[in-house]
Formats: structure tokens, sequence, C-alpha cells
């Protein structure tokens, strides 16, 4: 599943692009790989200690239900560094998709975008895995960054419908990619809510794209809280600096009218502070 960056070659040619990982892809990828060889090893020393290391990061609907309302909430953030030390492919699939797509969506949101819509993705996912289980889904642990790579995939092709990529040599575009994944994960999901558990959390697939899609159509993936909120902070130090000013000519006017012995103690500390700050 390669995406090409452009509309497509031209006619008769292949194009294949293997752009370089932009800076969050690029520690995603190294982290994740990384986290996974060392639990990979104590696995191979101990499969005991592996379970007693893992055991509370991955994502327990159980703890959810019966500690109320102490629930495990590092949950949500641990269990997307997990994956199975006997399903390489887990970790493998999730790589290449963020990889290929998050490298594209990284390049159009900027890096702290990006990590919202991952971080975010990856919370929405496993919201609907616990809903799921309190209304009686009951399923084991969950782990794995398949949520945040859904969303990111699915992000990346709402943003982008008619780029090209190539699925088990098949080309065809971004729309379809998502159309077909989204069909699959709901037919998974429906089928785990009628067979039960399969050992693969369908649900916090579906949330991901859920929050992919959702973000991309509502212009919320667009947004920057912490620009936001710089932005907000700075409008108030406009309005404070115009209110302290008003405020110092206002003193001193009635200085200028009944002398500076006028002054209260209050209102004397006010110019002096203000008088440091030019």
């Amino acid at each position: 599943m390669t995406p090409r960056y452009a509309d497509g070659p031209p006619p008769g040619m292949s194009q294949v692009s293997f752009p370089r990982p932009t800076p969050v892809v690029r520690r995603l990828l190294i982290g994740l790989t990384a986290i996974h060889l060392a639990l990979f090893v104590l696995f191979l020393a101990s499969e005991a200690n592996y379970e007693l290391i893992t055991d509370p990061l991955r994502l327990d609907g159980s703890g959810w239900f019966t500690n109320l309302p102490f629930v495990p909430l590092w949950e949500l953030a641990t269990y997307g560094l997990l994956h199975s030390p006997v399903d390489l492919w887990h970790l493998i699939g999730n790589l290449l998709v963020l990889y290929f797509f998050g490298t594209m969506l990284e390049e159009e949101l900027g890096s702290r975008r990006f990590t919202i819509t991952y971080i975010a993705s990856q919370v929405l996912g496993a919201l609907v895995f616990l809903v799921a289980g309190w209304m009686g889904m009951r399923s084991g642990p969950a782990i794995g960054a398949s949520g945040a790579c859904y969303g990111v995939m699915l992000a990346t092709a709402t943003l982008f419908p008619d780029r090209r990529v190539t699925l088990i040599l098949v080309p065809l575009t971004m729309r379809w990619l998502a159309i077909i994944i989204v069909a699959v994960t709901v037919f998974a999901a429906l089928l785990q809510f009628k067979q039960g558990t399969s050992g693969t959390a369908h649900l916090i697939h579906l949330g991901g794209l859920a929050y992919g899609f959702f973000a991309v159509r509502s212009g919320l993936i667009k947004k920057d809280p912490v620009e936001a909120f710089e932005q907000h902070r700075a409008v108030k130090e406009i309005e404070r600096a115009q209110s302290d000013e008003a405020r110092v000519d206002d003193l001193l006017a009635k200085i200028s009218r009944e002398g500076i012995g006028s002054l209260s103690k209050g209102e004397r500390d006010f110019l002096k502070k203000a008088s440091t700050r030019k």
C-alpha cells in the first residue's frame, strides 16, 4: 500500500514515492519500534515478567467498570505503545500506514496539529471500545496503535480523495481506499458484535476512522488549541496594556488637578509598577 504523492504519473509510467519521514512521524516510528524490540526481548526471556510489565498498560475495560470513579486513565495513552509480540505484522502494518499516510498528513497540517490528530484518534478509538464494553460487548484487553493509524489514514484520504495509491498492485484513489477500509471495518465490527470477541479490536479501528473523517469534515483538524490559547493570551495582554495606559492617563490628570498627595497607596503602587514596565 504505497501512496503516490502526485495525482498520478504520465500514462505508461509507474512512479512510487518514498517520502522522507516528517519529524513527529519519525519519532513515532523509532519509538514504537524501540518499545516493541525491548518488550520482545523481555517476552523471550520471561513471559511472566513481560505480562507483569505490560498488563497495567493495556486497555482493559474491566478495570474501568469495577474501579469507578478511579479509572486507569493512563491506559488511553499506553495501550497504543504496545503490539503483539507474536504477531509482527501487527506492528509492521501500523508502521507502514504511519510512514506513508502520516508523513503526508504532517506535511499538510504541521507537527502539532498532526500530533493532536494522532492522539485524538487513539483516544476516541479507546472510548468507543470502552463504551461498547460498558454496554455489554465485553472483550479482552486491547493493544496497538491501530486506532491512531486508522484515524490518520482516513483523515489523509478525506483531505486528498483524488490522490492515488497502490493496494496489492491495484491502483485506486484514496477516496475508494477509504470506502473499502471503512466497509471492511464496519463489517468486522458488526460480526464481532454478533459473535463475540475475535482477537482484533475493530471498534478501536472504527473510533479512529470516525475521528479522522469528522475532524476533516468539521474543520477541527485545522484548529490548534495551543495556538488559539497563545492568541487569546496575546489579545488579553494588549487589552491589559491599553487598560493600564488609560488608567495611567487618568491618574496623571488627577495629579495635575489635585496634587500627588491626592493619590491613594494603591494608586501610587500602580503608577510605580506601570513605570517599571515601560
